[in-house]
């Protein structure tokens, strides 16, 4: 099975994708977001904030075990990234790792 690592280059380079907090929260809010991952260092209200929005939009959080740098570097940013939602998954398989022990 592929980590979630390189189901998330897959998905950053053939689906859609939004970075940061806030883009998160308001891509669950218009229903948009299919899967939300977050950084192992994400600050705990924020994370809070995002898995109530994730409950009652009933869309998956994977927790990666990674700090924001790491997920920015794999995101090819130069800065930190706490949280990604996918719109479209592209050519991936992410929304597979929900539930999976690979997936951090």
């Amino acid at each position: 099975m592929a980590s979630l690592d390189d189901e998330l280059k897959r998905t950053i380079a053939t689906g859609k994708v939004s970075l940061g907090t806030r883009s998160v929260l308001r891509e669950m809010g218009l229903g948009r977001a299919k899967i939300v991952i977050l950084s192992s260092n994400i600050e705990p209200s924020q994370k809070e904030r995002i898995l109530k929005s994730a409950k009652d939009s009933s869309v998956p959080v994977l927790e990666h075990r990674k700090p924001g740098i790491d997920l920015g570097n794999l995101c090819g940013k130069p800065f930190s990234v706490s949280a990604i939602s996918v719109r479209d998954v592209g050519d991936s398989k992410i929304t597979s790792l929900v539930g999976s022990p690979d997936a951090q």
